[in-house]
């Protein structure tokens, strides 16, 4: 808590036009305590940026934008008001006296540590013999000196004992490197230490402030079973969900950009790429997918973002995902169509910066993007049908919109694009509004435990809506009702979006069959993952939302807006496939033998069999898992009445 005393102290000891012009903007005289410059916040030849000092605030008659000391520092540098508080205090000379925080000495330890190992890693790239690799990898990627200096990328040698011996060198202890994610420890007494990044080049990953905080690394080595990239686990200075790469070096430029908008990307090389020729605006999520609380972090600096994603169908999906993120914070988005095959790294590599700048300025909206896609995918898209269930589509995106004037706007758009009244789109997205607010749970009577976990809070919110359905319905309490997915299906359905179309995955998909999975919902949606194994262009995922109940759809939502805690994992997509597979196998024989009769001899020798094959499935190689699928049909499509 910073008393208020000291806060217009800060206020009072900074001259507003001093640290305006500390930012490279020129103020001339226009009149009695009246300065004046072209806005730094939108583009203009005339000067309608008014700085009145001895008040102590400024506006911009062009762009609207006003306010004092700390919103002129927090919109430069999409700062929040505690860190241009503390930065502002350190300008002038304020000792801020703050409540004690027992975790301030953990992250000020780590944030010295990876600044050190940052700097650490730079010299093994660029002046160890083993880093040679690494710099032959860095220039066939045309990635110069001076922008591997800029974003702090380095090279982390292979061996536990270097970083060891290093550690102790610069009075770091093991369990430091332990807390940053660095090392893991010996499973085993006299076992060796695993050096998570060992043998990687590595991207250094800084807050918004331009501290490293973690570190995001990629092999050098062309086997494909090896996880291409390795993030940093979340640690008490980072946080995946509040990181953007390159924000801190993007923010200053994308408060200046025309309609302050940013270029969001989906790989690191590919923002270090836009920076490098002189796109600066660029940023990207951090080891996940784009989700609300990016978007919220990225809105203190721009009020609009162009998403450029890969060329292929994943980009496609991903950038219609994420521009619907930013429609349900009203806030105006453009996805830019790269060529197929392409992504920004490779595009201004191959085609310079004019085909990039191009790509920019043709843009479309999200609205016109995710039309053009999915008429795209339809055999017949004029039919009435395929204008139907496009219509859907899209107002299922619009209707998150909390804005009217832009949710209206989206709806004419729409509506000329489609050929259809707009009258009609308005009334189809009042009766979706209404749907879905009839089908929003209502919150649970008795508050949850106070340790209870957001997961756990789901699943209570998701009974409380079933038995809702079930009044409404006229369902007896003790009726059958829909089966809540557990919170193993919820974490396969997670892994197998995060993997559509995924070809390394289509092999194991034959010993998915529906038998083995306890729920509808999880045969459904496990059925529409393995429609786009065959046809990566379609989103069986539309499809599959129109055939569900309320509840379904809400467990659906669900997955498509969480993002998957394997994306980074070091574990390959097919073993962990694989080890879900065998999960529900064994489930699912486990629960035949449950069923069966303990007077029946028949069942009784049935059950042993069941005992003995699960074992098998669990032990066995899975070169041989096959051959033991044909029986463990057999048993379970038996009656077991």
């Amino acid at each position: 808590m910073i008393p208020r005393s000291t806060i217009e102290e800060i206020k009072s000891r900074t001259d507003l036009a001093e640290l305006i012009e500390s930012y490279g903007i020129a103020l001339r005289s226009a009149g009695s305590d009246d300065l004046k410059a072209c806005c730094p916040f939108h583009q203009e030849k005339t000067p309608s940026f008014h700085v009145h000092p001895g008040k102590g605030y400024y506006h911009c008659f062009g762009c609207g934008e006003s306010g004092n000391v700390f919103s002129f520092v927090m919109k430069q540098q999409g700062l929040g008001f505690m860190e241009s508080l503390k930065l502002l205090a350190e300008r002038c000379g304020v000792t801020l006296e703050e409540r004690e925080d027992p975790e301030a000495r953990m992250r000020s330890r780590l944030y010295d540590l990876h600044a050190q190992l940052a700097a650490f890693f730079r010299r093994c790239l660029l002046q160890t013999r083993e880093g040679t690799a690494a710099r032959q990898y860095l220039e066939s990627r045309d990635l110069d000196n001076a922008i591997c200096e800029r974003f702090i990328v380095g090279y982390v040698p292979a061996s536990a004992e270097a970083l060891l011996t290093w550690a102790k060198k610069y009075s770091f202890t093991q369990d430091d490197l332990i807390a940053a994610g660095i090392l893991l420890p010996p499973k085993y007494p006299n076992g060796r230490w695993y050096n998570r990044f060992g043998g990687r080049v590595i991207f250094s990953i800084c807050d918004k402030s331009g501290k490293v905080v973690a570190f995001s690394a990629r092999t050098l080595s062309a086997d494909k079973s090896i996880a291409k990239y390795i993030n940093s686990p979340e640690t008490a200075i980072f946080k995946k969900s509040k990181i953007l790469f390159a924000l801190d070096k993007a923010s200053s430029h994308i408060v200046k950009a025309p309609r302050r908008e940013a270029i969001v990307c989906e790989g690191q090389i590919d923002v270090i790429r836009c920076h490098q020729h002189g796109f600066a605006t660029a940023v990207a999520s951090q080891g996940t997918s784009f989700t609300p609380e990016h978007a919220d972090l990225l809105l203190r600096s721009a009020d609009s973002a162009v998403l450029v994603f890969d060329g292929d169908a994943a980009g496609r999906k991903a950038a219609i995902r994420t521009a619907g993120i930013f429609i349900s914070k009203a806030v105006p988005v453009r996805i830019a169509t790269l060529p197929a095959g392409d992504d920004p790294d490779s595009l201004l590599r191959t085609k310079g910066d004019d085909a990039f700048r191009n790509a920019l300025d043709s843009a479309e909206s999200a609205i016109a993007f995710h039309i053009r896609v999915l008429r795209d995918q339809e055999p017949q898209p004029d039919s009435a049908a395929a204008t139907t269930r496009i219509s859907q589509a899209i107002l299922e995106t619009i209707t998150t919109c909390p804005s009217a004037v832009m949710k209206s706007a989206l709806v004419s758009e729409a509506a000329k694009i489609l050929a259809v009244p707009a009258s009609a789109l308005a009334e189809d997205l009042r009766h979706i509004a209404s749907h879905r607010q009839r089908a929003t749970p209502p919150p649970p009577q008795d508050a949850p435990p106070a340790m209870i976990d957001e997961e756990e809070a789901r699943y209570l919110a998701l009974e409380q809506e079933q038995k809702k359905l079930s009044r409404e319905l006229g369902i007896a309490a003790d009726a059958p009702h829909l089966a809540t997915p557990s919170q193993r299906d919820i974490g396969f359905c997670n892994f197998l979006y995060a993997h559509e179309g995924d070809s390394s995955l289509a092999s194991d998909a034959t010993f998915a069959p529906d038998e083995i999975f306890p729920d509808d919902f999880t045969r459904k949606f496990v059925s529409a993952w393995k429609s786009t194994l065959s046809n990566a262009a379609a989103d069986p995922f539309s499809t599959l939302a129109a055939t569900l109940s309320p509840a379904e759809r809400k467990w659906l939502h669900g997955i498509i807006d969480s993002p998957d805690k394997t994306a980074v994992s070091e574990i390959p997509p097919s073993e962990i496939f694989r080890s879900y597979l065998r999960q529900y196998w064994t489930a699912a024989l486990d629960n035949r033998r449950l069923r069966l009769s303990a007077k029946s001899e028949s069942d009784m020798f049935l059950g042993l069999e069941i005992a003995q094959t699960i074992k098998q499935l669990q032990r066995v190689a899975w070169s041989k898992f096959s051959a033991l699928v044909p029986r463990c049909l057999e048993i379970l499509s038996s009656s077991g009445e």
